[in-house]
């Protein structure tokens, strides 16, 4: 797999994904950022020999040129001295070397736009690794969250929860029952009460009602008579 390949799948790779499916993430984390700055180190020497041979097609399209120029000098030399033979060949040579500055020119440009590529990835790439590196304890809290979070939730299917709730409402019924009737108990013990007392209590509302008769008819000016007597004066 060429540099460009491991680059890519690299830049492609989702860490979070692959940390889900880990069995330890924060292990499976660190092999992870291992396995990126290796690339990156092989990245970066590739890049780097990329670039060297951009050098070498940069000085060989000078030196091309240089002799192309340098050739139609000596033709311009040669047509002063009279010498059309040497002129030619000069002449000639120039062509050959404008020729070899047009296939260095197309390669350089080529080897340019390759490592323009490379490069720009290879930014990409390490850029990638300092953000997994920044947040390495992060990733690794949000992974392990996640798993609690499932676990969580998998003890929960697995939990009868309507044998406890059926417990729980017996209970509670009985609880309920057995209040309701320690309050009608003590209803009963208040209403059923002591038949002397009642007796007591009728015989003191009698002297009261008795009493107030009384005052009744001497604020009128009658006599202590008796009810029926009164009624009787009356008709």
């Amino acid at each position: 797999m060429g540099v460009l390949d491991r680059i890519s799948m690299l830049l492609r790779a989702n860490i979070n994904d692959m940390l889900d499916q880990a069995e330890d993430p924060e292990i499976m984390l660190n092999q992870i950022l291992r396995d990126m700055e290796g690339e990156i180190n092989k990245a970066r020497g590739q890049v780097a020999d990329m670039m060297a041979q951009e050098k070498i097609y940069s000085d060989d399209l000078q030196a091309a040129q240089q002799n192309s120029a340098h050739m139609e000098e000596r033709a311009e030399y040669y047509v002063r001295q009279g010498n059309d033979t040497m002129a030619k060949e000069a002449l000639k040579r120039k062509a050959d070397a404008d020729a070899n500055v047009a296939v260095l020119q197309g390669q350089l440009q080529a080897q340019s736009e390759l490592v323009g590529r490379l490069k720009s990835q290879l930014d990409a790439l390490q850029a990638k690794y300092q953000e997994a590196m920044a947040n390495r304890d992060k990733l690794i809290a949000q992974v392990h969250a996640t798993k609690a979070q499932q676990q969580v939730a998998s003890t929960m299917q697995n939990l009868d929860v309507n044998d406890y709730s059926g417990d729980l409402g017996r209970m509670e019924q009985r609880i309920r029952m057995e209040s309701a009737r320690a309050q009608a108990q003590t209803q009963l013990a208040s209403e059923g009460g002591d038949d002397t007392s009642s007796q007591f209590d009728a015989a003191e509302q009698n002297n009261q009602v008795d009493q107030d008769l009384a005052a009744l008819k001497a604020r009128m000016g009658m006599s202590d008579a008796t009810p029926g007597t009164t009624g009787s004066t009356g008709q």
